[in-house]
């Protein structure tokens, strides 16, 4: 007798201090433990760049970064069938459609799948991963082949182990749909919904983090040398087209740059020459060369910019990439200028030469 009560005991312990999960109720979805409402997935990519500059339609931080959200409390859907019955699942936007860009990511149209966010400029694309795109036996099938929201799902087979879902699988991609206003942003925005057979709203689904705009700064004085000496030459020097002086070092500064620390979203920083104070591009200006400006009294020649090693032009009137630049760190664009004979030495006048440049950085 003392061994069968010391028995009960025992299994009364057990009972009390085991959870015995409640049975999945057949062909529907329903609430772990009759614990019902929804969940609230909060997908947090932390902190994204983008190049100031960068186009629209250009990929913000990483395409198709993931993420995994764990359950926010204690509540769960099972949904569980032996063939008989459809299950549905619908993931329903309740952000506005951003239709501004229409360029397919990654390969995949993006038509109606990019949502506006709370920042202007910044649109949001959703794929649900794991129990929704179809690649598990007893996961959703999409209908059109893709979890790309939105879409329709469905379970219309026999499940040898039930749906269940307490955390969120899922990749974002953020994209540029417009200019996006100076400074870092929050991102704080609800995407969308889904809905479950027999349940109806099973857990909302929004996007948390904080976008940033690579870029530097350019002070008042950015130019090392202004103007840039070029110096005095005799008007014999010049003895055919084509002829250059001995070129003179100048620099552009950029400072305090803020960009991705881990080079996930490069930015390049970017030059546009063009002629000011009455100089003009000699030719297409693919070889650097501005005329002399209207207040100069030489004539026949003109200024040629060169990179930093002295060798290669700088286009004018285009952008010219001068490199990644770096978080926390200055950036220093080198370039060197010399005399470029334009006319024949019968049309070399010597006087005061002067040329001017304006100059325009992006970040792309």
């Amino acid at each position: 007798m003392k061994l069968s009560l010391r028995q009960g005991l025992s299994l009364a312990a057990l009972l009390a201090g085991t959870h015995l999960a409640l049975p999945a109720v057949a062909n529907t979805c329903s609430w772990d433990g009759g614990i019902s409402g929804p969940m609230d997935f909060q997908a947090d990519v932390g902190n994204v760049y983008v190049p100031r500059d960068a186009k629209i339609g250009s990929i913000i931080g990483v395409i198709d970064k993931f993420v995994q959200t764990p359950n926010p409390g204690n509540r769960g859907i099972t949904c569980s069938n032996d063939g008989s019955v459809i299950l549905n699942f619908n993931a329903i936007p309740t952000a506005p459609s951003d239709r501004r860009v229409h360029e397919p990511i990654g390969g995949e149209d993006s038509s109606g799948k990019i949502f506006m966010t709370n920042i202007p400029g910044v649109g949001a694309r959703i794929t649900l991963e794991f129990g929704f795109d179809g690649m598990a036996d007893n996961s959703f099938v999409p209908i059109g082949g893709r979890s790309i929201v939105p879409f329709d799902a469905q379970i219309s087979r026999t499940l040898l182990s039930p749906f269940a879902l307490s955390r969120l699988r899922s990749k974002v991609t953020l994209v540029k749909t417009g200019p996006i206003p100076p400074g870092p942003h929050i991102l704080s925005r609800q995407i969308f919904d889904g809905h479950f057979s027999d349940i109806g709203k099973g857990f909302a689904y929004g996007v948390r983090g904080t976008v940033i705009q690579a870029q530097c700064a350019v002070g008042a004085n950015p130019v090392s040398v202004d103007p840039v000496p070029l110096g005095d030459w005799d008007a014999k020097d010049f003895t055919a087209p084509g002829f250059t002086t001995p070129a003179t070092s100048f620099t552009i500064s950029l400072s305090s740059c803020v960009a991705d620390p881990f080079d996930a979203n490069r930015a390049n920083a970017h030059i546009r020459l063009d002629g000011a104070n009455g100089s003009i591009p000699e030719g297409d200006g693919s070889q650097g060369v501005f005329h002399l400006s209207p207040a100069s009294t030489a004539a026949g020649m003109g200024i040629q910019i060169l990179r930093g090693d002295g060798v290669s032009p700088v286009p004018l009137g285009t952008d010219v990439s001068f490199g990644a630049i770096e978080d926390g760190k200055d950036k220093t664009l080198e370039f060197k200028a010399r005399f470029y004979q334009i006319k024949n030495s019968a049309d070399i006048r010597p006087g005061k030469a002067e040329g001017a440049l304006s100059f325009t950085i992006t970040y792309q």
